[in-house]
Order: structure tokens, then C-alpha cells, then sequence
């Protein structure tokens, strides 16, 4: 069996997609997927932006992506594809080496957890992505001359490093386990070993390491603009007294 998958971007509008695919629409928990046929495979789509494809072609999975960008709920940028082939091998532990899993069974359970950690794998990419953006941006931002111009962007900045950091922990939820591997030991083991394969924690730990810096800038340069804009002001009030008391005396003068 073989996995493709890929993140078409922020979020995707699961309820729309499952209006125009369904004939009924049904509650579902932000870390189970929307499932449908296509062609002679199945299509796992996940709110939070992925898409994995079992048995789909490459070919096939590229057009329905061009479909599916229209569900896109804010920027669609896809992420490069991530494949994995899982092959079924009673006599051997699980064991994953050079995108292929090796697995004692295959179940419902184990293609349900594999396609989330996949799901999970290129949504943390576009935050890495997304991350890199913004570290690009703060480099340049400190690098303009003017304090005027660094005033205005401070806080435009400041609230894209929040937003970015939400989205981590709100959306695509990577440190936090699907409830299904609470069900089976087996399930859990899938989860950890392809999460240790994919090093989930580290680019966790690595994006949220740059977020916290850029926040930490971004926060200086606010409170530098604070203190800037206050001393601004405590000069305008001493010259409106200066000039009052200048128009005073002129007026006693002459």
C-alpha cells in the first residue's frame, strides 16, 4: 500500500467539502480526516490542511489537489509530497527505513495512524516554511533604517510570530497523539516510530525555538518604540510650555 501526501495550506473547509462529496454531512474531531473514493483509492483530508492519498497515483493526486484548492480556507501554498510505502510482514518488528514501513498487520487502525502522522509531517512543514518567511522578514526589518518606519511594523510583526505560534499548537497539534492510539499498543508504536522517523518534536522544538527569538525582537523593538514615542511626547509638552511661556512674555513686552 502506498501513502502520498501533501499540505495545500492554513486550513481547509472540511463542512463545504463534505456537502459537495457526501450525501450528509457529519461531525468530525480535528484530528479525523474527511474520507472519500478516488478512483481505485481512498482520500484522507484533514482540516488543518493536509491531504494523504492511499493508492492514489501521482498523477491522479496532483489533479485532485487542483480541486481541492478551492476549499482552502486563507493562502494555498502547497508543501512539497511525502510518500511512504507500508509492506505487511508478519516475521518482522515495525521498522521503517527509506520510506518504506514494515508492518506485522495492516488494519484500519494502523492506516488511520499513519495517515495522520503523514498529515502532521507536511503541516509542520508549511510552518516551517511559514517560519522561515518571517525570520526572513524580521532580518530585513532590523536591517531598514528609520525609527518611524520600525514603529509601524513592530507590532504587524509581533502578532504574525502569535499567529504562527497558534497555529502550531491549534491547528496542527504536534505533540498530541491521535485518540485512536490510546485503543491499542500496536497503534502507539506506529505513532512513535514513524514520529521519531519524521522528527516531529525536533522541528517542533526547532520552529517553536525561532518563534520564541522573534517574539523576543519583536517585543524589544515595541518597547523601544514605547519608550521613543513617550519621550517624543514629554519633549512636545516641554515645548508648548516653552512657547506659551515665550508668548507670554512677548505679550508683557510689547
Amino acid at each position: 500500500m502506498k501513502f502520498i501526501a501533501l499540505d495545500l495550506g492554513d486550513d481547509i473547509n472540511i463542512k463545504k467539502l463534505m456537502q459537495e462529496k457526501s450525501s450528509h454531512v457529519e461531525y468530525i474531531r480535528w484530528e479525523e480526516p474527511f474520507k472519500f473514493k478516488y478512483g481505485d483509492g481512498m482520500v484522507y483530508v484533514y482540516s488543518f490542511g493536509a491531504v494523504v492519498g492511499l493508492n492514489v497515483p501521482t498523477k491522479q493526486f496532483n489533479t485532485l489537489l487542483s480541486e481541492l484548492d478551492e476549499y482552502v480556507v486563507g493562502q494555498v501554498k502547497h508543501t512539497s509530497i511525502e510518500t511512504l510505502e507500508i509492506i505487511t510482514n508478519k516475521e518482522k518488528e515495525l521498522e521503517v527505513f527509506e520510506d518504506r514501513f514494515y508492518v506485522p498487520k495492516l488494519d484500519d487502525g494502523v492506516i488511520a495512524t499513519v495517515a495522520f502522522v503523514l498529515a502532521q509531517s507536511v503541516s509542520l512543514e508549511r510552518v516551517e516554511q511559514k517560519t522561515g518567511v518571517l525570520i526572513d522578514e524580521i532580518e530585513k526589518f532590523l536591517s531598514e533604517k528609520g525609527k518611524v518606519a520600525k514603529g509601524r511594523k513592530s507590532l504587524g510583526l509581533a502578532m504574525k510570530i502569535l499567529k504562527t505560534r497558534h497555529e502550531i499548537l491549534s491547528d496542527v497539534m504536534i505533540l498530541d497523539k491521535p485518540d485512536i492510539t490510546w485503543e491499542s499498543e500496536v497503534y502507539d508504536q506506529i505513532y512513535q516510530k514513524l514520529s521519531r522517523y519524521y522528527e516531529l518534536s525536533r522541528r517542533y522544538k526547532n520552529v517553536t525555538t525561532k518563534l520564541d527569538h522573534a517574539f523576543e525582537v519583536a517585543s524589544v523593538l515595541l518597547e523601544i518604540h514605547s519608550e521613543s514615542k513617550a519621550n517624543f511626547l514629554e519633549w512636545m509638552i516641554i515645548l508648548l510650555f516653552v512657547v506659551e511661556i515665550a508668548m507670554s512674555l512677548i505679550e508683557k513686552l510689547f
